[in-house]
């Protein structure tokens, strides 16, 4: 510190004593009476002046702290989030469009029986339920048949790269033909609902 600087401290110094000073001896002599108006006029001042300064910038430090908060609970979850997100992109590339909704199941079914040389018996109304942002659509089929076609049959829909189940399984022998077996199964599927997923 420069001696420049240490004379002024100590002149700063000096002058706050001597008006300690001549306060305490007024005081001493008067009482309280002096103090009365320039305190009544300071201390309101002083608390606006406190207001003003110091409310807005504890705001700010509320807020800032608040945000640190989140932006630490959200870094903590960040890869977690990233993982589901992947995993919920490459489900939905594996769901039917929904614009195909009311003909896909019907399609699907008729095609793939075909395919595995399976006759359709009967095709129940599809049925469609709403879970959130999706639609879960099914339709059951009754089919005659023996058990490699309906093998095949099965295993095609099983294993097509849209996601489909067979939710439902009834399979009994047919008395009245030998070697064959009477197959009833629910086939599902989800699509997206129209402006959501």
């Amino acid at each position: 510190m420069s001696a420049l600087a240490k004379a002024l401290i100590e002149k700063v110094k000096a002058s706050v004593k001597d008006m300690l000073d001549d306060i305490l001896i007024i005081y001493g002599e008067k009482g309280l009476t002096p103090f009365k108006r320039p305190l009544t006029i300071a201390a309101p001042s002083l608390l606006i002046l406190y207001l003003m300064v110091y409310s807005p910038v504890s705001d700010k430090v509320r807020r800032t702290v608040s945000e640190e908060k989140s932006m630490t609970a959200i870094a903590q979850f960040a890869g977690d989030y990233e993982s589901v997100k992947t995993r919920v992109t490459a489900y939905k590339h594996k769901l039917p469009l929904a614009k195909d909704k009311d003909e896909w199941l019907n399609y699907l079914l008729t095609s793939t029986a075909r395919e595995a040389e399976v006759s359709v018996d009967s095709m129940g109304a599809q049925r469609e339920n709403e879970v959130g942002n999706y639609l879960v659509v099914s339709r059951e089929v009754t089919a005659t048949t023996t058990y490699a076609p309906f093998g095949r049959w099965i295993a095609k829909i099983e294993n097509s790269p849209i996601f489909l189940r067979v939710t439902e399984m009834n399979l009994r022998r047919d008395d009245n033909s030998p070697g064959m077996v009477k197959v009833t199964f629910t086939l599902s599927t989800v699509f997206p609902r129209s402006g959501g997923g």
